[in-house]
């Protein structure tokens, strides 16, 4: 199995870019989502390794701020020696590393199309890390996104960092991420592409570079369908990925 964390445990640009609930709340709301996804690559490792994950939150949000817990649910194969077991059901289960997050808007748009968000994340080490799932230590990460809209389009400039634990194993180095990620509205779907890079978590690794895409489709006032993808632009990171997900207010 991989390296510890190596390939599960980088909280992204998905806490910026992810097209936020606050969208569509106009008061207080809870919500509950759920959302399928898949990723693929051989990490600068022999093997490839196939991730897929179930991934369940929970949260509350309002138009300037949301609060969330998500808990992932890993299915994990690798290809030995050639022979594929992308299919093969005999393959590693467990949860991933739980995470809180809260977000909030410190500058609300202006009439110039200026705004700032920020948001804060604690992954727990719930994950194993002797399957590989996790590093087995708690990460605190901190992001910003300076967005600027140009008539209906937004262009966002992404940043963060992560304070990784460390193990008497391996010496984690801390994540910076930075980014730039462009998003617009089309009737009621939202669409956004980012370019994002994060420095490596283990040393010697080359810096994971990504090309991400994705929507954010508000089918009534309850009910929200969301989607994404990406393509890795080296060998640090994964070489492709996708996600699905339901997102439902109360």
């Amino acid at each position: 199995m991989k390296q510890s964390g190596k390939v599960f445990t980088n909280i992204s640009f998905y806490l910026l870019m992810g097209v936020s609930c606050t969208a569509i709340a106009q008061e207080g709301r809870g919500f509950f989502s759920v959302d399928a996804g898949y990723k693929t690559g051989d990490f600068e490792e022999s093997t490839r390794t196939h991730l897929y994950s179930i991934t369940s939150s929970l949260g509350y949000t309002t138009p300037r701020y949301d609060i969330s817990i998500t808990v992932p649910y890993l299915f994990v194969s690798t290809d030995d020696d050639g022979a594929s077991h992308m299919y093969d059901w005999d393959m590693e289960t467990d949860f991933g590393d739980v995470v809180l997050r809260g977000g909030s808007t410190l500058i609300a748009e202006s009439s110039n199309g200026f705004s700032l968000d920020a948001s804060i994340a604690l992954k727990l080490p719930t994950a194993d890390e002797k399957k590989g799932f996790g590093t087995g230590e708690t990460d605190l990460g901190g992001f910003t996104s300076v967005n600027q809209r140009f008539g209906n389009v937004k262009i966002s400039l992404l940043g963060g960092y992560i304070d990784t634990g460390e193990t008497p194993d391996n010496a984690y180095r801390d994540v910076i991420l930075y980014g730039i990620g462009a998003s617009t509205h089309v009737k009621h779907i939202d669409l956004y592409a980012s370019f994002e890079s994060r420095r490596a978590l283990i040393p010697g690794d080359e810096n994971p570079r990504e090309l991400n895409a994705g929507f954010f489709w508000a089918w009534n006032r309850n009910f929200a369908i969301r989607g994404n993808t990406f393509t890795g632009m080296n060998d640090g990171g994964p070489d492709f990925g996708l996600a699905l997900g339901l997102i439902f207010w109360r």
